[in-house]
């Protein structure tokens, strides 16, 4: 049998906690991932897993053989990198990113990085909620968030996600337009749920102190999507704290008009996010250093 398949079979069925759920991400049967697990475990002549009709668990070798797995596929991933002819990444990079985010900021991008590197696949997990990096066999996340927040996770800075109000025209003739932050609490407030501000939003005074100020808000429209508050706004519906980059068309087309009050939105920072930097494959590298000198 194939000890390289059989290493990541297994890889796969601990990070995801069932011999079902790695059948199907490789689209085979449960008696093959039980008949390379035996195959394991008779090659290493230890228990490697503890299970019954409902339940997994693993043993101390088990888990020890988990940190194997992990060296042994990065290790083969490297070499193949090493001895390919055109000196060209390969394999398959897995990327976890928000839509709107993907598709505003991050597709051209990462585009351009497929078409450097012709062996290279891609497999993009676009999601405005948060992923389970190991769980998804993701490489590399990106995030435009306020700072990382789980401890687990390696977090690099690449580059800043600047926030604007929005609003537009229908609704400015027919609200106004607030004179300061202050005035928001009063007008009709459509929020982004997954920012950490959502219902309290975060400006920055423009006394060059660097202090910030905070201004709850509340409105008819909550979402987790922030192409989906825009064409809220573009309707009418409210103002909106949403990344410059996302309506950089609709301000030039005049859709939109961008609310200056005095004191700009907290920005945010784009961040490449990975489980393990021992184990990170040399194409999560690369793209993360392509992304951090684009942008």
């Amino acid at each position: 049998m194939d000890r390289l398949k059989g290493v990541e079979y297994f890889k796969r069925i601990y990070e995801l906690g069932s011999f079902t759920a790695a059948a199907d991400e490789f689209q085979c049967s449960n008696a093959v991932i039980s008949k390379y697990v035996r195959f394991l475990e008779s090659w290493t002549g230890s228990k490697l897993i503890n299970r019954n009709t409902r339940t997994i668990s693993f043993t101390d070798e088990g888990e020890r053989f988990y940190t194997y797995c992990l060296s042994i596929i990065e290790q083969t991933s490297e070499m193949l990198d090493s001895v390919a002819d055109t000196g060209d990444l390969s394999g398959e990079l897995v990327i976890a990113s928000p839509v709107s985010l993907s598709i505003k900021v991050l597709s051209p991008l990462i585009l351009q990085f497929k078409k450097e590197h012709p062996s290279l696949s891609l497999r993009l997990q676009m999601s405005d909620q948060l992923t389970d990096l190991v769980g998804s066999g993701v490489d590399v996340a990106i995030r435009g968030i306020e700072a990382p927040e789980d401890s687990s996770l390696v977090a690099m800075r690449l580059g800043s996600l600047d926030r604007i109000l929005v609003a537009s025209p229908g609704y400015v003739a027919e609200a106004g337009v607030p004179a300061t932050i202050d005035d928001l609490p009063s007008h009709q407030c459509l929020m982004y749920s997954m920012s950490s501000d959502a219902k309290r939003w975060e400006f920055l005074l423009s006394t060059g102190s660097g202090q910030t100020k905070s201004v709850s808000v509340a409105g008819p429209l909550v979402a987790d999507n922030s192409m989906m508050l825009i064409e809220a706004v573009k309707e009418g519906l409210g103002i909106a704290m949403v990344p410059r980059d996302y309506v950089a068309a609709e301000l030039g087309a005049g859709t939109l008009q961008h609310l200056k009050l005095g004191a700009e939105p907290v920005p945010r920072s784009i961040y490449a996010m990975y489980s393990d930097r021992r184990y990170l494959p040399r194409r999560a590298k690369e793209f993360i250093q392509f992304l951090r000198m684009s942008l």
